[in-house]
């Protein structure tokens, strides 16, 4: 048996705020916490659906990710979905979430689906900001 797949079974995540923590755990170079441990930042999409998906979770495209980040709560500081093409994988989408915090897999796990939606006509539409801004 695959060892991922021992590891997987041994340790379900049951939401995503809790598998995205234990993603942030291993280690990579593509997902990342902020130094102060209260964001966290990205910088490829694709990996970030397939290490999803590996864990249990339907993540297809990058709308269903935002679908989730949005569902859970995050607030996005940093958009690099709009950014060129970047073969370099320079640009950063950064989160946050008050509860999402690095060292506190506790706090992560308590963090709850949010049921009502708000009409459209009531979401307020913030311009993302450089990446420098909040790293």
């Amino acid at each position: 048996m695959d060892i991922h797949k021992l590891i997987t079974l041994s340790q379900p995540c049951t939401t995503f705020p809790q598998a995205l923590y234990k993603i942030l755990s291993e280690g990579h170079t593509w997902i990342e916490w902020s130094k102060d441990g209260t964001k966290l930042r990205y910088n490829d999409p694709e990996r970030l659906m397939r290490e999803l998906q590996a864990l249990g979770f339907k993540a297809q495209d990058a709308a269903s990710l935002s679908k989730n980040f949005n569902d859970y709560g995050f607030k996005r500081l940093s958009d690099a979905r709009k950014s060129r093409y970047d073969p370099w994988r320079s640009n950063w989408t950064i989160f946050t979430h008050q509860n999402f915090v690095r060292h506190n897999s506790e706090s992560a796990s308590s963090i709850q689906r949010r049921r009502a939606r708000r009409p459209r006509s009531a979401i307020k539409k913030d311009s993302p900001v450089s990446d420098d801004a909040f790293w």
